[in-house]
């Protein structure tokens, strides 16, 4: 899926931010100027209600990346996502913050944000 900017703020809005979702992966490829983030399920915010669609793997991606300021506290139960925000700084532009819990956030200005995999996690 390729959303434009506007969107990608109200699909990620309806997401509920991407909260209680899972951290599988954060992959940084510098050369590329590329960060990709694996979650285990998109609609995590919505466990337990009725509107729940159940587990969703999903990948996110965030191209061409002027800026990037990582910061996790790790645990043994790993990263999930508290909260994510998205804003425009220019026609060309995205700043992004996504919080994690127990604590940090990944804090990043990119061109392009795309979330480039949804699909039921394998069995």
């Amino acid at each position: 899926m390729k959303p434009n900017a506007i969107s990608l703020q109200r699909l990620v809005e309806s997401l509920g931010g991407l909260h209680d979702a899972r951290v599988i992966a954060i992959e940084w490829s510098a050369e590329d100027r590329r960060l990709r983030i694996v979650v285990d399920d998109i609609y995590a915010n919505n466990r337990g209600l009725p509107e729940y669609l159940g587990p969703m793997q999903a990948t996110v991606m965030f191209s061409d990346a002027s800026r990037l300021s990582v910061e996790a506290e790790l645990t043994l139960d790993g990263l999930s996502i508290y909260d994510w925000t998205i804003s425009r700084k220019a026609p060309d532009n995205f700043s992004s913050v996504i919080a994690f819990s127990p604590g940090g956030k990944v804090a990043l200005e990119c061109r392009a944000i795309d979330i480039v995999r949804i699909e039921p996690p394998a069995e």
